[in-house]
């Protein structure tokens, strides 16, 4: 588990993606490369999980109504499918959303395979044939960035390597995480280097949940602290990972200078700039 890479399908994957639903019997997956490629471009998203051997399984999954939905789960190697439908997940509660569903043949093993990942059956329905389809569904953790909490302060030292003593003491002004749950994932913190200057650390996240965009979330949720008490001015350390999200900084008004991102807090509503 773990080893696999999950990305999303484009339409240059169509005819692998055609070729990996060969003999699945799954009534709507693609029968060639064209009917991949159409789906594809009709709005289809499929998720692909790699290893270095290529293509080792896909899924299908959409949005309705405020649920995570996925279907044609197809997996060529042990744990390409767990990691796929945990990819799913993932991708729900970047968007806020609190629950995912599958429908599924009532078959020896698959509510118990369902079972290993969070899901439960929550209806049965009968399908055309005469065959029975389960209904599982898992409940997902509130992904969120929230101000420090006392309780968090173990959490924080391993992630920053911090005293843990002095975040136990109580919530910290200009601290804060991202919580999947009730477990803490991520710290930013915001200090005042005078003159109306606030420096943002950059974002520290516990591994698996980088490259998500949390790293924006995080630092748009101290920015906003910041110009809240008074900074008229954030800057912002200029990471790898940040610069990897430059054009979403820069759509938020930062700006990136040499080693850092500048932003400049923008007249209150009713106020007029001078110059």
């Amino acid at each position: 588990m773990g080893r696999f890479r999950v990305r999303a399908a484009g339409g240059e994957d169509a005819e692998a993606l055609a070729e990996l639903y060969v003999g699945s019997g799954l009534e709507e997956a693609p029968r060639d490369a064209g009917e991949a490629a159409r789906l594809l471009q009709t709005g289809s998203a499929f998720l692909l999980a790699e290893d270095d051997g290529g293509i080792a399984g896909a899924v299908r999954w959409r949005e309705e109504d405020g649920v995570a939905w996925f279907d044609l789960l197809r997996s060529l190697e042990p744990w390409a499918g767990a990691e796929l439908v945990r990819a799913v997940g993932r991708l729900a509660q970047d968007r806020g959303l609190r629950l995912a569903r599958c429908r599924a043949k009532a078959a020896r093993g698959i509510e118990w395979y369902f079972g290993r990942l969070g899901f439960l059956p929550v209806a049965r329905e009968r399908v055309s044939g005469g065959e029975v389809e389960v209904v599982l569904e898992r409940r997902l953790p509130l992904l969120t960035v929230r101000e420090q909490r006392r309780g968090d302060a173990e959490a924080i030292a391993l992630l920053t390597g911090a005293d843990a003593w002095f975040f136990a003491q109580g919530a910290r002004p200009g601290w804060f995480v991202a919580a999947d749950g009730e477990r803490v994932v991520g710290v930013v913190s915001v200090s005042d280097v005078g003159g109306g200057l606030a420096r943002l650390s950059a974002p520290v996240l516990a591994p698996g949940y980088e490259g998500r965009g949390l790293e924006l979330w995080m630092v748009e949720r101290a920015r906003e602290w910041a110009e809240r008490h008074g900074f008229h001015s954030c800057e912002l350390p200029a990471t790898r990972e940040l610069e990897r999200l430059r054009r979403d900084l820069e759509d938020r008004r930062w700006e990136l200078e040499g080693a850092r991102f500048w932003h400049v807090a923008q007249p209150a509503s009713g106020e007029r700039e001078e110059g």
